[in-house]
This record gives structure tokens, C-alpha cells and sequence, in this order.
């Protein structure tokens, strides 16, 4: 595929497996696409993503965070939330007021820490369930097609949201801009509250937990402390829903290992300071406890040292 001028030079900040699948969906209409990394291995990454029986490759340009090249816009973002401090920061002196930053990664709160940090970005945040591993660095498996949203908190964010997902609707997947994209977070957040941590603390895949009364009771008291929380935060939600669709999500995916089982298995830090810390900390700010998500979050911390996260 030749590049097309017309088309944006994306950055891709964190090529695992969401960030390599989005390299090689925006290549595949024309896109330029930079990988950067933190340490680079080598100038150059062969990825490969096998989907069925179609398999398509790519070999991208990589450079260094510390040496990239203006301009970054737009930057894309996958790192997992725990290693987006360490990663991005050595790019915001690189990044110029007005560029536009996506963020497509598990869990909240490093959008209010950029935001903080750099109030003269458009930031716009993105979640997906498309389903997508790696039996090796550079090898992507397609799982399971879903479907990415991408929404903004300004009028001025909201039409970059939107005009991102005209672009990569050309890919032929999924994409819409939405206005509600905070409540959509939120939403996502309750079910991986409710899952991830817990399949780790029973060393389970996805669907056993509904398998077990304890598990069960542990995800409904998960479910109930967040819906609080999200009311508190301007986003209608009841216990019910939430754990309904945590129980769907479960059931639909259910012999997977989530991102935080195969963390632990693997003795990488999870993204439990994003998740269920998240709701901790959001919880304390309106003066109230969430015992339920404090408990799996200090049990999930217990098991591998983690950076400073929101919490």
C-alpha cells in the first residue's frame, strides 16, 4: 500500500497487540504509520496479524521517545495505563499545543493526568472490544471483531473524534464517534472491575467465575460500589446493569484469561491502579468507601510491585 498524502501520519505510542492491529488497519488505507518506543530493539518492526485464514504484514519505522521527530500529530496511545507515565512523558515537550492525543487503553485516569500536565492538547479517548493476542512480539492473532468508539469532552474534541473515525471507518471496521464516550468508559471500567481482578484472584479464565456463588457475590459488590461511584460522577447506572453486563461479558468471553491473570502469571504489574484504584480514589474524592474494591485492589497490588498509579 503506497501511502496516501491526503491521509494522517499517525504515531503509535505502545505496539502491543490493540497498538500493532491499529498500525496495520491505518497502513492498509494509505496511512503513514511511526511506531515509538521507549528502548527501540531495532529502526524497523515486522508485524504480522493473522485473521482467519488472511494474514497481512507490515514493516514499520521505529524511533525512540526520546528523539522523535516533530510532528507527533496525531498521537495514538495503547501502552498498558500502568507504563503510559514512564512511556509518554519523555514526548510532551515533543508535542505542540493543539495536537491531537488518543488514548485506546484499559481503565481511566491518565487522561486527567495529561490534562493536567498538558491543558493545551486535544485529548481524546477511545475503548474497543475487538479481540486481538500475541504468540509473540510481533505476531497478532485476531480473536474477534468489535467495535471502537471515540469521543472527546469539547465541541472542538468531539469533531476531531469524529473526523478520526470517518478516516479509520475506511478500514471497514467498526468505528463511530460518540458524545456520552466518558459514559461509555465508565461502563467498560464496571465490567473490568468485576472480571479481571477477580479471575485473578481464583486463577480462572473469564467464564468460571460464573461458576462460583463467592465469585458471583464478589462481582455484585464490585458492581454496586462503582455504580455509586459513576452516579456520583454524573452517569446514570444501577447495580443491576452493570453486573448484568459484567455476567454477559464474562459468558461471552469465557475461556479467555484477562489482561491482569495473564500480568500476574506472566509477573508483570497489572493495571489494578486504573481499574479498581481507580474507583477507590474516585470514591474518596466524594467522601465515601468502597471496601470491596479497596480489598481486590490491595490483594491484586500484593502479588507484583507497582509504580505510582492514580490511587
Amino acid at each position: 500500500m503506497i501511502a496516501d498524502p491526503t491521509l494522517s501520519h499517525w504515531h503509535i505510542l505502545g505496539a502491543g497487540a490493540i497498538g500493532g492491529l491499529w498500525a496495520l488497519r491505518l497502513h492498509s488505507i494509505g496511512c503513514r504509520v511511526t511506531l515509538v518506543e521507549r528502548a527501540p530493539l531495532s529502526p524497523e518492526r515486522h508485524l504480522q496479524l493473522t485473521d482467519n485464514s488472511h494474514t497481512s504484514c507490515h514493516d514499520f519505522p521505529v524511533v525512540a521517545a526520546n528523539a522523535a521527530i516533530l510532528p507527533l500529530s496525531p498521537l495514538l496511545i495503547t501502552t498498558k495505563a500502568s507504563d503510559t507515565l514512564a512511556a509518554l512523558t519523555p514526548l510532551l515537550p515533543r508535542l505542540n499545543a493543539g495536537d491531537t492525543v488518543l488514548l485506546l487503553q484499559n481503565g481511566m485516569g491518565i487522561d486527567d493526568w495529561l490534562r493536567q500536565q498538558r491543558p493545551d492538547l486535544q485529548i481524546l479517548t477511545a475503548i474497543t472490544t475487538d479481540g486481538v493476542f500475541r504468540p509473540t512480539r510481533d505476531h497478532l492473532v485476531m480473536a474477534g471483531h468489535g467495535e471502537t468508539l471515540i469521543g472527546g469532552d469539547t465541541a472542538v474534541e468531539q469533531e476531531a473524534a469524529l473526523q478520526i473515525a470517518r478516516q479509520w471507518q475506511k478500514t471497514g471496521e467498526a468505528v463511530q464517534a460518540v458524545a456520552d464516550i466518558q459514559r461509555r468508559r465508565w461502563q467498560k471500567l464496571a465490567i473490568n472491575c468485576a472480571i479481571n481482578p477477580l479471575t485473578t484472584r481464583y486463577r480462572c479464565c473469564n467464564g468460571a467465575l460464573l461458576d462460583m456463588p463467592e465469585a458471583l457475590f464478589a462481582m455484585q459488590s464490585i458492581c454496586a460500589e462503582v455504580a455509586v461511584v459513576m452516579r456520583l460522577e454524573g452517569h446514570p447506572a444501577s447495580t443491576a446493569s452493570l453486573f448484568d453486563a459484567a455476567c454477559a461479558v464474562a459468558r461471552q468471553t469465557g475461556t479467555n484469561t484477562s489482561s491482569m491473570l495473564a500480568d500476574v502469571q506472566a509477573k508483570r504489574p497489572t493495571e489494578i491502579d486504573f481499574m479498581n484504584g481507580h474507583i477507590v480514589t474516585m470514591a474518596r474524592k466524594h467522601g465515601i468507601d468502597t471496601p470491596a474494591n479497596a480489598r481486590i485492589t490491595a490483594e491484586v497490588r500484593a502479588l507484583h510491585p507497582h509504580p505510582a498509579g492514580s490511587n
